[in-house]
Parts: C-alpha cells; structure tokens; sequence
C-alpha cells in the first residue's frame, strides 16, 4: 500500500520514466518532448524535470553520461536502465488514479446569472476560437506521426490519445455553440421547458 500511495505522488519521475523508454534525451530534449506529446494532456513543471532526473540518477532508476556535440559545451544525456524500465512497467500495471477535476469555465457558467451574462458569452466565444486552433493542431499531429512513426509499436498508441485531444475538442465546441445558442442578446438566458434540478 505504501508503495502505492509513494507512486501516485510521484508522477513526475513515472512521466519521465515513460519519455525516457523512447530514447535517450538530454534534459532540454525532455522539456521539448513534453510539450509536443504529452504535454497535450499532462502537466509537467519544468522546475520538477531535472531534480527528478537527478534523483533519479540517484536511485538507478536513469543512467547519466557527459555528451560533446563540436565546440559546445557538454550535455548530460540520461537513459532509462533495467530498474527504470521495471518501476515503469510496475506503475502502468497499477489502476488509475482518480483526478478532481477543475475547470474554471464551467464554474463560472455554473453561477454565471450572478453577472453579467455578456461576460460569459464572451468566454464562450474565446473557448470556441481555442478550440478551434487545437482541433487543426490535433489533426495535423495526427497526419505527421502516422507518416513519421509508420511502423513504430507505439503509434497506435500515441494516435489513440492524440484522438482523445481531438474528440474532447470537437465536443466541446459542440457544447460551446448550445450554450451561445441559450443566451440571448439582451443578456438574459433563454427559458427552458423543464426545470433545472437543483445540485447535489
């Protein structure tokens, strides 16, 4: 049980680890891994990333060897190692942590008739647009890594969540154009047939 609850604290060493099984990468080819793959739906505090990886150094989890590319100065280039691969393999066998979620967007909707209702048109609006560039930037990581990475085993894989980011964008916009159609110019929310329930 400790070690499990020692896991789901961790996850910044358990994200690099996955990036790690990859390739071996500096830590800057890391920061820039991040933001291309999982990035799209995992938060990693840059400021976590090289503590992680020295600590993981530490542990035997990476191993960590002086790379000199012309007359630059040298890069550490850290590699998963046996150990890192079976803490890797042993924390994708454990169930999944349940998340809280938070979304500001919604709470504000949630007591949106305490302002002013333009306000939240406006929000909408702006969620729209935004998801408008992540489904055109989704769809293009989709074409690029299914030419890159043709062949590769991990690919199905890396489609599969870069789908998830697609389908949750696209229903979003859905849910953005029904809550634009409720409002109405006046800033009042059009009537609806049935009663609200009240939250639980």
């Amino acid at each position: 049980m400790a070690r499990r609850e020692e896991s789901s604290k961790t996850t910044t060493t358990e994200a690099l680890l996955g990036l790690l099984s990859l390739k071996p990468m500096s830590g800057y080819e890391i920061r820039q891994m991040v933001n291309s793959s999982i990035g799209n739906f995992w938060a990693e505090s840059y400021g976590q990333i090289y503590p992680s990886l020295r600590k993981m150094v530490a542990d035997g989890l990476a191993d960590c060897r002086q790379e000199q590319e012309g007359g630059r100065l040298p890069k550490k280039i850290y590699t998963l190692t046996e150990r890192g691969r079976a803490r890797l393999c042993e924390w994708l066998r454990m169930p999944v942590m349940k998340q809280v979620p938070r979304n500001e967007l919604l709470l504000k909707t949630f007591f949106a008739a305490e302002g002013d209702v333009r306000d939240l048109r406006a929000k909408l609006e702006a969620q729209r647009a935004k998801l408008a560039e992540d489904v055109v930037r989704y769809e293009a990581t989709v074409t690029r890594i299914s030419k890159e990475h043709a062949g590769n085993p991990g690919l199905k894989f890396w489609l599969m969540t870069t789908r998830y980011g697609l389908m949750e964008a696209n229903f979003v916009t859905a849910w953005c154009d029904e809550c634009l159609k409720a409002l109405v110019v006046e800033g009042s929310i059009n009537p609806v047939s049935e009663p609200i329930a009240e939250p639980t």
